[in-house]
Formats: C-alpha cells, sequence, structure tokens
C-alpha cells in the first residue's frame, strides 16, 4: 500500500527561542532533531517512533534555562498538528515497571497529567517542564490530552508516557481527518 507524504510544518521565532518543526504523518518513525536538550530530544525520538511519523525539529533556546525552548517546541509542534480536525485515540503503554495511559481527542482544546515524577531534572530539563510540554503541543493543536502513569522510575514513566502519547496521536489521525498545509 503506497501512502503520500503528508508533510506539515510549523516555526515559531520569540525573544527567547527559535523553532522550526515539520512532521510527516505517513512517516516511518524517524525523527531529525535538534534542540540542546538532551531529554527534550530523546522524547521527540520516542514520540516519532510510536507514533509512526517522521519529525525533523531544528530549535535553539537562550541561556535562561530550558523552560521556553521546552514549551516553544510543544508549541510549534502542536501548530503542525492543528491540521488535524477531528478524531480520538488512546493507547495504554508498558515500559519497564511502569503503565503510561495516553488519551487524544481533536476538536476540542483540554489537558490533564498524572505523572508523579519525583526528580527536579533529567537530562538538561526541569521534570516541571515535562507537562508543560504536553500542555502547550495540546493547547497549540487543538486537542484534549489526558496522560497518566502508574509504577516504575523517572525515566521509565517519561518513556511509556511518551510512547503512550505517539500511539494515541497516530490512532486519533487515523480516527479523524486533516488538511493538508504546505511547508
Amino acid at each position: 500500500m503506497h501512502r503520500e507524504a503528508m508533510t506539515l510544518s510549523a516555526r515559531r521565532t520569540t525573544l527567547e527561542t527559535d523553532v522550526d518543526a515539520r512532521i510527516d504523518l505517513h512517516g516511518k518513525g524517524e525523527a531529525e532533531v535538534s534542540t540542546g536538550v538532551e531529554l527534550l530530544d530523546d522524547m521527540l525520538r520516542i514520540l516519532a517512533a510510536s507514533g509512526s511519523f517522521d519529525i525533523r525539529i531544528k530549535a535553539r533556546g537562550d541561556a535562561t534555562g530550558d523552560h521556553h525552548l521546552v514549551e516553544d517546541v510543544g508549541i510549534t509542534l502542536g501548530r503542525c498538528l492543528s491540521a488535524v480536525k477531528s478524531g480520538t485515540g488512546s493507547a495504554v503503554v508498558p515500559y519497564g515497571d511502569c503503565t503510561a495511559l495516553a488519551a487524544v481527542s481533536f476538536g476540542s482544546t483540554g489537558f490533564k497529567a498524572n505523572l508523579n515524577l519525583s526528580a527536579k531534572n533529567i537530562g538538561g530539563m526541569a521534570l516541571e517542564n515535562l507537562e508543560h510540554f504536553m500542555r502547550s503541543m495540546a493547547y497549540s493543536g487543538s486537542f484534549t490530552l489526558h496522560v497518566i502513569t502508574d509504577g516504575g522510575d523517572d525515566r521509565e514513566k517519561i518513556v511509556s508516557s511518551m510512547r503512550a502519547l505517539g500511539v494515541a496521536l497516530r490512532n486519533a489521525i487515523r480516527d479523524g481527518g486533516f488538511e493538508e498545509r504546505i511547508p
């Protein structure tokens, strides 16, 4: 079965950041990401692989920390996904001792997360920004996102939640529809 490329793109430039994002909804799960934040790069790779999307993100931030960069990557990725107008999907994904549930519904905006993270920072990123990334992506993408984790350590929670998010997004996109946006 041949699937045509469906590449969506967005760019966000502020005083603090410059983010260029492209996502091919009919990709192979490949990621080319460069944000300067190790954990954020890992999260984007996991999202691409789990959702079978090709994601290309080049981002730079200022020296004030990772908050603005993580937020603006979420906003920019959400803007790409805003072309999806409808669809609902969910996934329950285990990783190690953790199980994560993610549910996505396009067409209405909302966010709820219960990640139960205990560390302050992993891979150069403040973990409080993980939920901020998800919320920014959902609000900018005009979809509702709920993510819950149970068990495991912080790394397992992050991996399982990003895997569940990727699968839930893929399922929602297959369920709904989208408009093509020229890059």
